[in-house]
């Protein structure tokens, strides 16, 4: 994948040329946890994936206990379960650090604590380019919520202070206007058809397991309920994201549309499954396991099917022989649920593909080197002189 590659040229480049830490591409959120691992090579930046990855499952484990989920781990299960999250642990993309900084945001308003809500909304800020809508968002909330003007102040000062020393490094107040890598590349889409064919929906099936969306969109009704009223702040990193993807073209022919943008509301959407998780089994203990774990099944097999698909796709008994060995388990897990919780059988059948795929499935974001044949080598994206 060439943004993957080109991020990693980026960090190698920083390492001699320390003011590309301000890139207007790559952002200083992303590239000051990359580039010091990057010096080890390759291997050292996508190693280095594994911090925010791990501080985005804690912040999401720490905020599900917070707001009474029964089972907090439960809410990293979910969130390792989304393929682009699971595959961006090895990779070298903007996502993953974004999906650590809302997740401390997210842990920090669970817990009551401004100042770390702040601190995460403040480094989404400078980590991708939606970042900046993501913090004004959670600086509304901050003034809103605690009523203090200093917190949701707060969230711009990673963003200020970028501006500032790209102003200062390039000797240019207005370089975000002639260094902008994505003019042209990024406009509006204002049709009111696209609430129904926005890619967001898109991208959910492409990058969630089938059972995970449906335990999603039951943890959006609880939220919305009166009973999900401290979940209901979840909403709103999810709407702007799905702002993000309904009305703006991307790329020139807006065919840069990838499933590994929702990475960036991984937790948002970890936590709201595992709350559609459990007002399912408390609403339905003796149908909901059995029909999540059919459902859990179903996906587990088409989504093998879709990883081993250059070795049995001429296989005529393939489709036929994935799916009765998933359902079977399914069934086995049914059958010993004594000694298997519906959340941990659940938990087995979601972790069936991810360990049983071909290495790299996940990562869509392989690096290949200018002349492998890959859709790689240096960004076309123009950059500040």
């Amino acid at each position: 994948m060439r943004d993957a590659w080109t991020h990693y040229e980026h960090l190698r480049l920083a390492l001699t040329a320390p003011r590309r830490l301000l890139d207007p591409w790559d952002r200083p959120g992303f590239m000051l946890l990359y580039t010091a691992p990057a010096a080890l090579g390759l291997a050292g930046a996508r190693l280095a994936s594994l911090v925010p990855a791990s501080i985005a499952l804690a912040a999401t484990m720490r905020a599900a206990r917070t707001l009474g989920l029964a089972r907090p781990w439960a809410a990293g299960l979910l969130l390792v379960a989304q393929y682009d999250f699971f595959g961006q642990a090895s990779s070298t993309m903007t996502e993953l650090p974004f999906a650590a900084a809302l997740a401390i945001a997210v842990w920090g308003w669970a817990e009551d604590r401004p100042w770390i809500v702040a601190a995460g909304a403040g480094w989404c800020a400078v980590t991708r380019p939606e970042g900046a809508l993501f913090a004004a968002l959670f600086a509304v909330g901050l003034a809103v919520r605690w009523r203090r003007a200093a917190p949701a102040a707060a969230v711009f000062v990673p963003l200020a202070l970028w501006l500032v020393a790209n102003a200062l490094v390039w000797l240019d107040p207005l370089w975000w206007i002639h260094g902008n890598p994505y003019g042209g590349m990024v406009a509006p889409r204002l049709e009111l058809r696209q609430l129904a064919e926005s890619y967001f929906y898109e991208a959910l099936r492409e990058s969630q397991p089938p059972v995970v969306i449906v335990l999603e969109a039951g943890g959006a009704v609880v939220a919305l309920s009166p009973r999900g009223r401290s979940l209901r702040f979840l909403l709103a990193p999810l709407l702007a994201s799905f702002l993000v993807l309904t009305f703006l073209r991307i790329g020139p022919t807006d065919a840069w549309r990838e499933s590994r943008y929702l990475v960036a509301v991984a937790p948002a959407l970890a936590l709201l499954a595992a709350a559609g998780l459990e007002g399912a089994l408390d609403a339905s203990p003796a149908l909901a396991p059995p029909a999540l774990l059919a459902l859990a099944a179903l996906g587990a097999a088409q989504e093998l099917l879709w990883n081993w698909r250059a070795s049995v796709g001429g296989v005529a008994w393939a489709q036929t022989a994935f799916h009765a060995a998933l359902y079977i388990a399914a069934t086995l897990l049914w059958a010993f649920r004594r000694s298997f919780s519906p959340r941990v059988a659940l938990g087995l059948l979601l972790a069936i593909p991810l360990a049983c795929s071909p290495p790299g499935a996940f990562s869509r974001h392989r690096a290949e080197a200018p002349g492998d044949g890959g859709a790689s080598g240096a960004a076309t994206i123009p950059r500040v002189p």
